[in-house]
């Protein structure tokens, strides 16, 4: 092969490596129907009702575990918050019920989670986003539903990007970054990612959002939520 073939094949092969997704984020900003599935997103979750979640929430030198049904019309969750104490091997248990304004809490739950929450026995509070990561959470996951779509042509020029492509529990989803934080409305406890943003989508071909990811206030790490339909 001459050195000219090999020079224009050798430039053909990195175009096509470059053309392969590999799944690392490369933001471009949204075409005009990437933005209709992402101001799709919380009106196609309140059109199918409900799903579950498994998310882990990072906190200072530990993280925790929620498994939790989520009901997307009513903007209400049900399920398990579990980890071990800072430094420590003890684990717990809680059984959580919360909304948008506060949370019932069985400390130190000994079994599964019922199919019914219990009558009574729960200790109740205020929702505190401000200042609990896991309130943060909490609100964040009820928040992924809404009654009607988002304004497309705004989403578009919000900062939102697309990120790439990848699979999860085989479907495939394309990642999304969520619009970029004003700077009136940045919170130096939560470092957004390199395009700004603190939150991101993966949303398959159906519009179904199978994994939300945020940067919570006074963390270090995402808190990544995997979610699965239910009927």
């Amino acid at each position: 092969m001459s050195r000219r073939r090999a020079v224009l094949a050798g430039g053909l092969l990195a175009l096509a490596g470059c053309a392969r997704d590999t799944g690392t984020p490369h933001p471009a900003p949204l075409t005009g129907p990437q933005a209709e599935t992402l101001a799709l997103m919380r009106f196609t979750n309140y059109r199918a009702g409900a799903a579950r979640t498994t998310a882990t929430i990072p906190l200072p030198g530990r993280a925790v575990r929620l498994d939790a049904r989520l009901d997307w019309r009513a903007h209400t969750g049900y399920g398990l918050l579990s980890g071990t104490g800072p430094g420590a091997s003890q684990h717990w248990r809680h059984l959580l019920r919360w909304d948008r304004g506060g949370v019932r809490v069985h400390y130190d739950w000994p079994g599964a989670v019922p199919a019914e929450p219990p009558e009574d026995g729960w200790a109740e509070r205020d929702l505190q986003p401000d200042t609990s990561a896991v309130d943060t959470a909490l609100a964040l996951l009820t928040a992924l539903a809404s009654d009607r779509p988002e304004n497309a042509q705004l989403l578009a020029r919000s900062g939102a990007r697309r990120l790439g492509t990848t699979t999860i529990g085989g479907h495939p989803v394309t990642e999304f970054s969520g619009p970029a934080p004003r700077p009136a409305s940045s919170s130096p406890g939560a470092p957004a990612g390199a395009d700004g943003s603190r939150t991101r989508y993966w949303i398959d071909s159906r519009g179904t959002l199978r994994r939300f990811a945020a940067r919570l206030p006074g963390t270090s790490g995402w808190m990544t939520a995997d979610l699965t339909p239910v009927g």
